[in-house]
């Protein structure tokens, strides 16, 4: 049975995908968000599965990638743990597979902490291009 995306979990997919700038973060194909088909094909993966509630909006389980990256990584496992660990990193793989490993409840992890950090994001993009 498929997890019901919340409010949350688009407001997270819109954090790590504007986090990587669009772009899918294994083959480099960029993204405009502006075209709403596009941020369809472009997804918040997770490496650790969101019924994960300790990693579900951790920003190290979570990279954009594009569908047929996604697809691919989710259908060869070792090759997603090696993607994982060269992006994050030996030690931060290991404290990310730690975090995993915790008792969370559902009602702990809802917070508006993403939604802030996107808002802080957003502002400081367009900063740049004013």
């Amino acid at each position: 049975m498929a997890l019901k995306r919340t409010k949350y979990d688009r407001v997270f997919s819109d954090y790590i995908r504007t986090r990587d700038g669009w772009t899918c973060q294994r083959c480099g194909k960029y993204y405009n968000p502006d075209e709403s088909n596009k941020r369809m094909a472009l997804h918040c993966s997770h490496y650790y599965g969101r019924g994960r509630y300790s990693v579900r909006f951790e920003p190290d389980n979570a990279v954009a990638l594009c569908y047929g990256c996604h697809r691919f990584l989710g259908s060869n496992p070792a090759d997603h743990l090696d993607f994982i660990r060269e992006r994050l990193g030996e030690k931060k793989f290991r404290l990310l597979t730690k975090k995993r490993n915790e008792i969370v409840k559902k009602s702990q992890m809802l917070n508006d902490h993403f939604y802030n950090e996107l808002k802080l994001m957003l502002e400081d993009a367009i900063a740049r291009f004013i």
